[in-house]
């Protein structure tokens, strides 16, 4: 992840270019690391959110979802807490944030689940990817840990 790259897009890209910016960082590898580093310059992406034009916000929501996230951990989130966002994130996208454990077809739901960890926090989830309209969705739940 190149944050200078990322920073320029920010601030000089198209609005296509800065939805590019934002699927590509919210879809593909990266690891807390990567986040973590981001997420020191979310004041800039807040700013620059204050000067998106009305008519632009619906098409760059997952700008909006990756200032928020990047908000969040600054102030001390994992940043397995994308799983919360009401986004498209199976867990093969957040490779670099979580460890696929183990998965299974539910043939009663006819659905994928996989039991996925945080590699920082060590949060387990459960995850569940079903057919949904044209696509699938991710159904998310964190898995209560019992000691």
């Amino acid at each position: 992840m190149n944050i200078a790259e990322i920073l320029k897009t920010l601030n000089n890209g198209t609005r296509q270019q800065l939805e590019l910016m934002a699927r590509t960082i919210l879809t593909r590898g990266r690891s807390h690391a990567d986040m973590k580093e981001l997420s020191r310059h979310a004041s800039e992406f807040n700013d620059k959110l204050l000067r998106i034009e009305n008519k632009d916000q619906d098409y760059l929501a997952l700008l909006f979802i990756l200032a928020q996230h990047l908000n969040e951990i600054n102030l001390g989130s994992c940043a397995c807490s994308i799983v919360e966002k009401p986004m498209y994130n199976s867990p093969e996208r957040l490779e670099g944030i979580l460890e696929i454990l183990s998965e299974t077809f539910n043939e009663k739901e006819y659905a994928v689940c996989i039991h996925s960890r945080c590699l920082a926090c060590g949060k387990e989830y459960e995850s569940k990817m079903v057919d949904s309209g044209f696509g699938q969705k991710v159904i998310w739940k964190e898995k209560v840990q019992r000691s």
